[in-house]
């Protein structure tokens, strides 16, 4: 179990009663390779019950690429006043509560107890969803029914609870355009990938104790999402993340970014880097054994180790395939140096903006190959601390070349600072990455290239969706549904229809959409079979039918 810095406002916390006590209501983003934890308060890839990681990768083998990470933010009022919020390991309380903010932007405790839930979907939900021509509340898949969109009656909170939703919450495809979320006529969640969770959390809640600071009166709406492809992007996990300023406040000097204590395996033997490019933080092993330094605790990647990343793949400033500098990238240790946790709200900020506890800025002290350096000797101030690439160049500014000791630590990837204005929405959303297990993935002898692959792979799918249907695409070609194929599935143009020892006439097959309407396609006949011309069609799920007799069989087909 990895060693936290305990404090004695956590004890207190600890010893609060069980109505104040924050929420460990978890669920993990698992349908790739990766199993990763998130927590309604913001918090993520760890499991606070039990103090342990919970980012599992390789999925099941009991090695983690994770132990925590959150969202961290601050502005200026117009008082020239320090907001801030941020969440760590829970020592110090909690900064963020789960559920959205009332009118007087603020979140009662009761709020919160309602909304300690995450939510989450498959896209086989949906797949099977889409599969029947009318909906019911005993057909729909709960993960549908319940899903927290404008207006959905169905929605509930933890413990089953009813939840009144009458603002935009989590995205939902809308058939009707009338911006209500209405599963019973069809609609479904709106994602990227096989699966996603969704979570709401507010930072002016019933604590406001691990900075220590005033709260923004922030709420944020949280999508994590993956894809299974069997490719480089099952190595991937998304983060979205919607934050709405409802206080009265427009902050100057706004700044959002990424806390992340990424232990590969065993936690006090890692390095850090940072790609400037790709605006990721990076953590690899120090020594080319995991573990050895603490006697290959159980879990620890040994000689074969991952590489992970976090990196920003969408922030403030970018527009049409331009995309802003990161505002900073630091780190800290887990000890109570100057490079030591944060304590206050200041220290907090100091971090967000590439300065010291002390406030002092970061320094690049790279002073050749082997002299140790930590980014506060001696040199000119930096925004990104180890910035140099990993690999044979001597000259790089990395703590490989630094011959550091290595250690347990702590990143933060930020934007640059803008303006937050009253009742204005912000969006960032972050990509983890890891490569597979290898030797060549820690110092002295590793190198980038591999990580930089997976986090190319990462922005790419970001900026141009992989088709949201594989896996209805897989189901449909594999079952060929009571003997009907349909190929090719999905179709841009003519779609093959075949039914087993059958010779089909045109007049007995039907089209419908999702909704259950027909649609009129020309059909002719080829050999035993038939072909439907699709080009006409929208891009999406439609539902073949083919009459036998007084009986029919059916099959699903896509449209691109």
């Amino acid at each position: 179990m990895k060693k936290l810095l305990f404090s004695l406002v956590g004890l207190c916390l600890a010893l609060h009663t069980k109505a104040q006590s924050p929420f460990t209501t978890r669920d993990t983003l698992d349908i790739n390779n990766i199993s990763a934890s998130v927590m309604v308060h913001g918090d993520m890839w760890w499991d606070p019950s039990l103090g342990i990681a919970d980012c599992g990768f390789p999925k099941g083998s009991g090695k983690n690429i994770g132990f925590a990470g959150s969202l961290w933010m601050s502005g200026t009022d117009e008082a020239g006043l320090l907001h801030i919020s941020a969440q760590t390991y829970r020592q110090n309380g909690n900064d963020y509560w789960p559920g959205p903010l009332n009118s007087a932007d603020t979140l009662p405790y009761a709020t919160s107890h309602m909304w300690a839930k995450i939510w989450k979907v498959n896209r086989t939900d949906i797949q099977a969803f889409l599969g029947f021509t009318t909906h019911d509340t005993v057909t729909t898949p709960a993960s549908i029914l319940r899903w927290p969109g404008k207006g959905n009656i169905y929605t509930q909170g933890n413990g089953g609870v009813s939840l009144t939703i009458t603002e935009d919450m989590a995205p939902f495809v809308d058939l009707n355009g009338n911006g209500t979320y209405e599963p019973l006529e069809g609609e479904y969640p709106d994602f990227n990938g096989e699966q996603a969770l969704f979570w709401v959390f507010s930072d002016n809640g019933h604590t406001h104790t691990e900075t220590k600071g005033r709260p923004l009166g922030v709420e944020v709406h949280a999508l994590a999402y993956a894809y299974k492809r069997n490719t480089l992007i099952d190595n991937v996990d998304y983060y979205s993340y919607t934050v709405i300023n409802k206080s009265s406040h427009n902050y100057t000097g706004f700044r959002l970014g990424i806390w992340a204590d990424l232990d590969l395996g065993f936690f006090d033997d890692d390095f850090i880097g940072f790609d400037s490019s790709r605006r990721m933080g990076i953590i690899y092993n120090g020594i080319p054994r995991d573990g050895l330094s603490g006697g290959f605790p159980v879990n620890s990647f040994d000689s074969l180790i991952p590489m992970t990343g976090v990196t920003i793949v969408n922030m403030p400033g970018d527009s049409a395939g331009i995309y802003r500098a990161s505002g900073s990238f630091t780190y800290y240790n887990n000890d109570s140096s100057i490079v030591g946790n944060p304590l206050v709200d200041t220290e907090y900020n100091h971090y967000l903006h590439s300065q010291l506890r002390n406030g002092h800025h970061f320094t690049n002290d790279f002073a050749g190959p082997g002299v140790p350096c930590h980014g506060y000797g001696s040199g000119p101030n930096c925004n990104y601390i180890y910035n140099g690439a990993l690999g044979g160049d001597t000259a790089q500014w990395t703590e490989c070349n630094c011959n550091n000791t290595p250690g347990d630590r702590r990143f933060i990837v930020t934007t640059n600072d803008y303006v937050l204005a009253a009742g204005a929405t912000t969006k960032m959303t972050i990509a983890m990455v890891t490569t597979n297990p290898d030797t060549l993935n820690s110092c002295p002898s590793g190198t980038f290239d591999s990580i930089l692959v997976y986090a190319d792979t990462a922005w790419n799918d970001f900026y141009n969706p992989l088709p949201v249907l594989p896996e209805a695409v897989k189901q449909v070609a594999a079952s060929l549904q009571n003997g009907v194929t349909v190929f090719p599935n999905p179709t841009s143009g003519i779609l093959n229809v075949m039914l087993t020892g059958t010779t089909l006439s045109p007049g007995a097959v039907t089209v419908s959409n999702t909704l259950g309407r027909r649609v009129t396609l020309p059909v002719a006949e080829y050999g035993k079979g038939l072909q439907l011309d699709t080009r006409g069609l929208s891009p999406g799920v439609y539902f073949l039918q083919y009459a036998v007799g007084t009986n029919s069989v059916s099959a699903v087909f896509v449209k691109q």
